[in-house]
């Protein structure tokens, strides 16, 4: 297969690797890959993935991207509370939950980092469609702010709340009822003492 019968086969996938070419041309060659790397017909994102030297990389690719890096997965806990403004910073890279062993891979934009929970907690996720056909799993306000206390025992008193520097106001928006049900489905009693220092920190 030729370069430019390449690019019409794949100029709609954000990230291909190996397999995705091969699902296209079942005979085609790692080594073809690593030459056009070496040429710059195209660029090596993190892992294995790959793509057209045009695509543009925006922090909604790159929560595309950490989903397909490592799947099953969605991103969640840090890069999904600045997502939902609750934190103040940016985050470097992007943080998620999956079912796979924690992992992590370093890139040209940071950390894709990985942090791992039973198949029972891989909920509380929406599919959001943004522009240029990217789509990725980002974990509602409830889950994200469940997440990130369920992944950090040492968060357990009011004070460390306030160390966090959350955004009251962001955190105004989580549905009770919906916070209430998700955190039942952890069924953890020192996750839900965690959260009772929570409500004691929006309240006070």
């Amino acid at each position: 297969m030729n370069y430019r019968n390449f690019v019409s086969k794949i100029k709609n996938l954000p990230a291909f690797n190996l397999n995705d070419v091969r699902k296209v041309d079942p005979a085609f060659h790692r080594q073809q890959l690593n030459y056009w790397l070496d040429k710059g017909y195209i660029k090596h994102l993190v892992g294995g993935y790959y793509a057209l030297p045009e695509r543009k990389v925006s922090e909604p690719y790159l929560f595309m991207l950490a989903n397909r890096l490592y799947a099953p997965s969605y991103t969640s806990l840090e890069s999904a509370l600045a997502y939902h403004q609750v934190i103040p910073e940016t985050v470097l890279g992007v943080t998620s939950i999956s079912t796979l062993k924690t992992n992590r891979f370093t890139s040209d934009w940071g950390v894709f980092s990985y942090r791992s929970v039973q198949p029972r907690l891989l909920f509380g996720y929406q599919v959001v469609n943004a522009k240029d056909d990217i789509k990725f799993n980002m974990a509602v306000i409830e889950k994200a702010v469940l997440d990130y206390l369920y992944l950090n025992a040492h968060i357990c008193t009011t004070a460390d709340f306030y160390g966090l520097r959350w955004n009251r106001e962001q955190l105004q928006k989580i549905d009770p009822s919906i916070f209430s049900r998700y955190l039942g489905l952890f069924n953890k009693r020192a996750l839900s003492d965690r959260v009772e220092k929570l409500k004691a920190y929006l309240n006070a």
